[in-house]
């Protein structure tokens, strides 16, 4: 993992093996002493020998004086012997403490106050060493202690985060990976983790899993030293799972490239929104150049055609006034989508009567209960008066839910529109006997771009914006969208409308 610090092992390695063989080798010690005193030896007999030469030729005067200088250098050589073979005595007590202790250098090994070259050569050793397994010292707790990278505080956070995250040598080799890795990168069909990452090629982990794509994706893993990010698709489509594999470079403590830090992240639902939205685009293109067409071939038929009828003209006219509503509801559609996305969806608050909006919602809704041969039922509670809201709104909102119900809702089925009035605000229901949606599903449907698991809806057609439309239309007005509903026994939304003192 640390590939920096190699150089610098081998180093200590090497400083550490030269110590233990000096403290071995004390034959070269003795030599030294030996030299020494000899040395000491040689400067005692220079100073009798001055010494007897002056007495022997001079008066009594010089020689004492004589005799003075003479012991002055005995006394010179003593205490250079001494000071010569202290160094080497406790050179050889640190090298003995040392081999007794090799994992603690730090209490055996020490500087030592000499002038001489060896003195400080040793110095520069001892400092060399202590600095070099200090290092190593910490790279070893970051790399060898079982589920800790740098610090236990450190490991609680990278073991809560909901990501997988990892860190390898620039080979790929595994050093480190949390849990939320370790059950992320489990083979298809696992559902609990498998033995340790740790120690084994991040290729390997992650071909285990059996990614649709990973034959594609492979070969580039560990290309580059630049960050990268793949998506990993566990099946043919995006509902069977996506995760995102990001790979970011772990910079050395010299700049050199050390290895990388790997994050895993399952974007399924990201990528169904994706997808969905794209859908969405394509279906908008379609459903716009319709209108445009048939507009364009009518008001062709009128310009072009000789003879045509009162009655023709009347009918190519209504065909036109259709075509142009359903094109500016769709171009509304689409600007309500855009400022949904973007957050800056807001209402144009006017008084309108209550019931003439629901009949007109009915009259839209009925072609469609005809044709899945429903049985439609509509209350509107006779006390209701007219209220200030945004009629468009209010309308593409109940029109999204009961468009909803008939949709999802198998012939022979019933769908059913309560409008009533509760404890100041106006609550409009939209209830049907349709497939229903799963509990775990509930919290998810008012998403963007979010379409229920169900098998029986999978090419239904939607878009997955109804609902969140719906819902923010609910927010603007003070009020809320809720949901009740039953697998195989229907749904309910209701929509609730804070109203004024004077409206209730």
């Amino acid at each position: 993992m640390f590939g920096s610090a190699q150089s610098k092992k081998q180093r200590a390695s090497s400083i550490a093996g030269n110590a233990l063989a000096t403290s071995n080798k004390t034959d070269i010690v003795r030599d030294f002493q030996i030299t020494l005193v000899v040395q000491g030896i040689v400067l005692m007999l220079v100073g009798a020998l001055i010494a007897e030469i002056v007495l022997s030729s001079h008066p009594v005067s010089m020689a004492w004086v004589a005799a003075v200088l003479g012991i002055s250098i005995a006394a010179a050589a003593v205490y250079r012997l001494r000071k010569n073979l202290n160094f080497p005595a406790r050179l050889q007590s640190q090298l003995a403490r040392f081999a007794a202790e090799p994992n603690n250098p730090q209490e055996s090994l020490h500087t030592i106050i000499d002038q001489q070259k060896a003195g400080q050569g040793w110095n520069r050793l001892v400092e060399s060493y202590l600095e070099i397994t200090s290092d190593r010292s910490i790279e070893r707790r970051i790399t060898t202690v079982p589920g800790a990278i740098g610090n236990e505080r450190y490991a609680r956070a990278l073991r809560s985060l909901p990501e997988g995250v990892a860190i390898t040598d620039r080979d790929g080799n595994l050093a480190y990976a949390n849990a939320a890795w370790s059950c992320s990168a489990q083979p298809t069909g696992h559902s609990q983790p498998s033995e340790s990452n740790e120690r084994k090629s991040i290729s390997d982990v992650l071909a285990a899993v059996g990614y649709e794509n990973w034959g594609v994706i492979a070969p580039h893993l560990l290309e580059g030293t630049r960050p990268n990010k793949w998506e990993l698709h566990l099946g043919p489509g995006v509902h069977d799972g996506v995760m995102r594999l990001e790979r970011t470079p772990m910079d050395g403590r010299k700049g050199e490239d050390e290895g990388f830090v790997w994050t895993l992240r399952d974007i399924t639902q990201s990528a169904i929104a994706r997808e969905a939205h794209e859908q969405f685009l394509a279906s908008a293109t379609h459903e716009l150049r319709t209108p445009l067409t048939n507009i364009r071939a009518y008001s062709e038929s009128l310009v072009e055609m000789d003879g045509i009828t009162p009655d023709q003209q009347k009918e190519f006219f209504n065909v036109i006034h259709s075509e142009s509503g359903r094109l500016g509801r769709l171009l509304n559609q689409l600007l309500d989508i855009q400022q949904l996305e973007a957050g800056s969806m807001t209402i144009n608050v006017a008084k309108f009567d209550i019931h003439r909006m629901m009949n007109e919602i009915q009259e839209y809704i009925d072609p469609l209960i005809k044709e899945k041969q429903l049985c439609f039922t509509a209350r509107i509670a006779p006390d209701i008066k007219a209220i200030d809201a945004d009629k468009e709104k209010m309308t593409s909102c109940l029109v999204n839910l009961l468009g909803n119900a008939v949709k999802y809702t198998p012939a022979g089925g019933d769908v059913r529109l309560i409008a009533e009035q509760s404890e100041g605000s106006l609550l409009i229901a939209v209830e049907d006997t349709g497939i229903g949606i799963a509990p775990e599903e509930q919290s998810k449907i008012f998403d963007r771009f979010y379409r229920c698991q169900d098998d029986r809806i999978v090419d239904t057609e939607g878009n997955g914006l109804g609902l969140a439309f719906s819902q923010e239309v609910a927010r603007l007005h003070g009020g809320e969208l809720k949901v009740e509903s039953q697998i195989n026994e229907g749904s309910r939304f209701t929509l609730a409308i804070p109203l004024r003192p004077d409206e209730s």
